[in-house]
């Protein structure tokens, strides 16, 4: 099995073999929307510049502009799900990151099928390390560059529907993934605010 950042320490993540393009693609998107209640990508500035760094603002504005009414929110980027945990980046970076929270609106759906294949989604034409939400529990990531995406499966029967969707998983069986060791983002703050481990935008739950 692939693994980075040590992953397989921080518990059982499943991960998917197989690449989710074409057809599979659009069953997976098709029941993660139904699954979760939000969807995260990430724009990032850092590394481009230059004709890039135009096509890559121009791209994230676009998105701003077709999926306004369906925003939960869009913050600068200190820190994301990435390879199981967080990713941050220092200082200034951050401030040329942005982590976008839509709802699972049609309009949404509509934007992820635009680009049929997951791997696909770089920058500076895509957002990249799309992963889904729900309850603020973060239920699939990936690392887009790295071709690498898991899922928390919850249950025996999600795990069957995922297979018979088509997707593939290194695991032999079903392995839950333990609640503590899921990253958690806040995208409700108002919905969500009665529990006071949402006091915090985003952490891993321990």
């Amino acid at each position: 099995m692939k693994v980075i950042n040590n992953i397989k320490e921080k518990g059982d993540i499943m991960e998917v073999k197989n690449e989710i393009k074409g057809e599979l693609y659009e069953k997976f998107m098709r029941y993660a929307f139904k699954k979760c209640d939000a969807v995260m990508f990430v724009f990032s500035r850092v590394g481009y510049e230059g004709e890039e760094l135009s096509v890559m603002e121009k791209n994230a504005q676009i998105v701003k502009d077709k999926l306004k009414k369906s925003v939960w929110k869009i913050r600068n980027g200190d820190c994301w799900v990435y390879s199981g945990s967080f990713h941050r980046y220092p200082g200034d970076a951050a401030n040329d990151t942005e982590v976008f929270f839509y709802k699972t609106h049609k309009a949404v759906l509509d934007y992820l099928l635009s680009n049929k294949n997951l791997y696909k989604w770089l920058s500076p034409d895509y957002p990249e390390d799309i992963a889904f939400f729900k309850n603020g529990n973060c239920w699939f990531y990936s690392v887009i560059h790295e071709e690498l995406c898991w899922i928390n499966c919850r249950n025996k029967k999600e795990y069957e529907e995922l297979k018979s969707l088509g997707i593939e998983f290194y695991e032999k069986s079903f392995v839950r993934t333990p609640i503590g060791y899921i990253y958690y983002e806040n995208y409700k703050p108002k919905e969500l605010s009665h529990d006071n481990r949402y006091k915090r935008d985003c952490h891993e739950v321990k």
